[in-house]
């Protein structure tokens, strides 16, 4: 890191624009994937579904936004990176927004299992969108600041949906809670979106980053401009098997499972809680259940930003130690406004930072033309995650259901354990990417495994 760098990062002006457009088109992609638990009252009531079907009917959508992202990621970086992520980007909006506008067609979704179904597929699209639209934008940031633009980047999830949220509100309230409305909006509103990244994104705006980049003493993510990062290959080895032998790339899939069990479990556990046990009402609950989104999407900027300096690893054993401690705090929230507000901004200035410390985790650590690939790993391993709120429920209802603190009690010691255990294996089977660390630090594996040189045999 440079140190005359600092915490907003000096970087080219191409690649505010990048972040600007792709911020858009990744806070799109998070709002039509948040629809329906959006609209969810309204769809209960129109279809009469029981609670713990759809619980269900959320956890297959879940699982969905993992099947397709490794396929998808793979093509993608043979198709071709920076610039040229455009061209496999468009495959994957279009599903998700062709079929989110269908299910606001009053004619093709008047049954639930139709709207799940259709819900579904496009999920399959979305996880694919999401890891290639994390992977677009740091081929457009140097790599002396890519903590601070992936964490910023993943503001569209909260701050995004934030917004669109209010929108989809105003929309539901001058429609009568007409809740495919929404369906029909969204992706129209995504159409200008596409079209201005589609027309920012060429190969002389690209070159003109990378070449600004290097006048600024900075180093672009790919070496050129075309679009191809080839790396000739053995007979029997893919993108797919180098990174599965990268040893933090197989760490950061798996802890992107026990961040996700995190963030899952935390928007099924609180709201109930509040509800059923600190006797809130329910439109109370609601809101107040929500109130870490606002120190969730500033903490991935700060840790972001603050890996760039200390390193991704130190960062993520802060964030997985913090959160151990105040994820077994988190019942105190019934003692009042105060401890409920404290608590949660505590909790949420780490939960979300985990995934951006992640992607760059995946993003420094992955072999030559295939980060992309990585990226697509890593999102699929969210399959295992999804299953959260159904482990929860369990134990919810084990401990005498839902207005018992019990089962919630177990809940947090659960969360507490995925904590520990994600510091550990990051501590353990990890090497420092970035920083002062980088070659310096202490692990179970080798550097040569992490992809990672010593620094202390070059002296």
């Amino acid at each position: 890191m440079n140190k005359k760098q600092s915490f907003i990062p000096r970087v080219p002006a191409t690649s505010w624009g990048a972040m600007v457009v792709l911020w858009l088109v990744f806070a799109l992609n998070s709002t039509v994937r948040e629809l329906f638990n959006r609209t969810s009252p309204i769809i209960v009531g129109e279809f009469g579904v029981e609670a713990d079907t759809m619980g269900l009917y959320g956890t297959i959508m879940q699982v969905a936004m993992g099947l397709l992202p490794i396929l998808f990621t793979t093509w993608s970086d043979k198709r071709g990176q920076g610039w040229m992520r455009k061209y496999s980007l468009i495959w994957v909006a279009v599903g998700y927004l062709v079929l989110t506008f269908l299910v606001g067609l009053n004619f093709i979704s008047s049954g639930i299992i139709v709207v799940v179904v259709l819900l579904t597929v496009r999920n399959l699209f979305a996880g694919a969108g999401e890891s290639l639209e994390c992977t677009a934008i740091i081929e457009w940031w140097p790599k002396e600041a890519r903590g601070f633009a992936a964490g910023l980047h993943h503001t569209g999830y909260p701050w995004g949906t934030l917004v669109t949220g209010l929108i989809i509100s105003v929309i539901l309230a001058k429609s009568n809670n007409d809740w495919r409305l929404p369906f029909l909006i969204m992706p129209a509103i995504g159409i200008p979106i596409w079209i201005v990244y589609w027309l920012f994104s060429k190969k002389k705006v690209f070159e003109k980053y990378q070449n600004k980049a290097v006048d600024m003493g900075l180093t672009p993510t790919l070496d050129s401009a075309d679009g191809s990062e080839e790396v000739e290959l053995s007979k029997n080895e893919s993108n797919l098997i180098r990174c599965l032998k990268n040893a933090n790339v197989l760490v950061a899939t798996v802890i992107t499972i026990i961040a996700l069990v995190m963030f899952l479990g935390i928007n099924f556990w609180l709201n109930p809680y509040l509800a059923f046990v600190a006797e809130y009402d329910y439109g109370k609950a609601a809101a107040y259940s929500l109130l870490y989104t606002i120190t969730g999407g500033l903490g991935q900027i700060v840790w972001g930003r603050i890996s760039d300096f200390i390193g991704r690893k130190n960062s993520l054993l802060f964030c997985f130690g913090w959160l151990a401690i105040w994820v077994l705090i988190l019942p105190q929230v019934k003692l009042g406004l105060g401890a409920l507000i404290g608590i949660q901004l505590a909790l949420g200035f780490c939960v979300n930072a985990l995934f951006a410390l992640i992607y760059a985790m995946v993003q420094d650590s992955a072999p030559k033309g295939a980060i992309g690939t990585a990226m697509g790993l890593n999102v699929t391993a969210s399959i295992v995650g999804a299953f959260t709120p159904a482990i929860l429920g369990g134990l919810i209802a084990a401990g005498g259901g839902w207005s018992s603190a019990g089962g919630y009690q177990t809940g947090v010691v659960f969360m507490c354990i995925c904590m520990v255990v994600g510091f550990l294996l990051v501590l353990l089977f990890s090497h420092e990417t970035v920083g002062k660390g980088r070659g310096k630090d202490w692990a179970l594996v080798s550097y040569k495994a992490a992809g990672i040189e010593d620094a202390r045999e070059k002296k």
